[in-house]
């Protein structure tokens, strides 16, 4: 079965472990420090809902086939590549207060899951137009993953 934000018990379970993520989490892979990665699946949420509109950038994994591929099926490598928009330094939102800012993420996150229905969300600048499904997969995906990455 495919987790998907927008699914209730798929969605209790990500907050039940971002509830687990501290400050001081130590990573498993990468650099970004538990603080960054909250501003980091932050963005891509702010970009849904269109509070961070972004350009489509020109990448391989915008293709049709391989985004199908890297939304839905594909394992994740550590270390993926992804949008400078989403990257300390380059255009995510920097991290300030580690409590204030995962309360913006659960809020973000709440936002996400009451957006209406018949609404259209905002492009990914790596995907381009994603369905409320392709969103709710992909945003599963990319908490889910960075969750691990902190042994949450």
């Amino acid at each position: 079965m495919m987790r998907n934000w927008y699914n209730p018990k798929d969605r209790t379970n990500l907050l039940a472990r971002l509830g687990n993520l501290r400050p001081d989490s130590p990573r498993k892979w990468g650099t970004m420090t538990a603080g960054e990665m909250v501003c980091h699946v932050s963005d891509p949420v702010r970009a849904a809902l269109g509070d961070k509109p972004l350009k489509k950038e020109s990448s391989p994994i915008g293709l049709p086939v391989i985004s199908t591929l890297a939304v839905w099926v594909a394992p994740w490598p550590k270390g993926a590549p992804t949008s400078d928009a989403f990257i300390a330094g380059r255009g995510m939102t920097p991290p300030d207060e580690f409590l204030a800012d995962k309360a913006e993420l659960l809020a973000l996150l709440q936002r996400f899951t009451e957006y209406p229905e018949d609404r259209e969300l905002g492009e990914s600048p790596v995907f381009g137009r994603l369905s409320r499904r392709a969103w709710g997969r992909l945003q599963w995906r990319h908490l889910d993953h960075h969750l691990r990455q902190f042994s949450c």
